[in-house]
């Protein structure tokens, strides 16, 4: 479970201070499919990355499980990620001079998966996104959706058990935005735990539940 109690983010400059968050409190149940909704600059990406680690809250607790993740120092929260918590992005995140496998190939490197071990594992997670053919191809060579679905299988690849989106459909149009909706509904069956940024009332439906911020605080659930 997540768990966010009473955070506030602030921004400080020399000459500006700005409250992206704003006592915010909600839970995440595991196994959970959650959306988070608002306008850009509401604080819904702030957000994000306070829940990934990506960032620090100005007061308050981010909790996993009842650990808060807020005291972790910084390589103990790199490792937390690590094992913890698969990041999907609007703008994919591929590197584009690696394959598609290759970019699949990185996510195993970094676990110490023996050669063998990798390819079977991402022929199987090929197989599974529909994929396999362009196994051979650069980011730069396949469309917004195939690279999304490239993305999502990088994701699903690390095994996580919490998988944190920020507009992941942004970028494309509404037959690869439902193909991916779906994707991210098949891994919620499968018992991941699935935190979803978005301002598309079509993602939005495939959620569970919502959760809307304006102007840096929580309105409704």
């Amino acid at each position: 479970m997540i768990k966010v109690r009473n955070v506030t983010k602030i921004y400080k400059g020399d000459c500006f201070e700005t409250k992206a968050l704003d006592d915010v409190s909600f839970e995440v149940e595991d196994g959970a499919f959650v959306g988070i909704l608002g306008e850009s600059g509401s604080g819904k990406t702030t957000l994000l990355n306070l829940l990934g680690g990506m960032d620090r809250a100005t007061s308050g607790e981010v909790l996993y499980s009842d650990m808060n993740i807020e005291e972790l120092s910084a390589t103990k929260m790199d490792r937390f990620r690590k094992k913890n918590i698969a990041f999907v992005f609007q703008n994919f995140a591929l590197m584009n001079e690696f394959s598609v496998y290759e970019n699949l190939e990185a996510a195993l490197l970094a676990r110490n998966y023996k050669k063998k071990e990798r390819k079977q594992i991402i022929s199987d997670i090929l197989e599974r996104f529909g994929i396999t053919e362009l196994q051979y191809k650069y980011p730069g060579q396949i469309s917004g959706g195939q690279k999304q679905r490239v993305a999502i299988a990088r994701a699903v690849i690390m095994d996580c058990p919490y998988i944190l989106a920020d507009e992941p459909t942004g970028a494309l149009d509404e037959e690869n935005t439902r193909c991916v909706m779906e994707l991210f509904e098949h891994l919620k069956e499968s018992g991941k735990t699935i935190v979803v940024i978005t301002h598309d009332d079509m993602v939005a439906g495939y959620a569970d539940y919502l959760l809307t911020i304006r102007d840096g605080k929580l309105w409704e659930k």
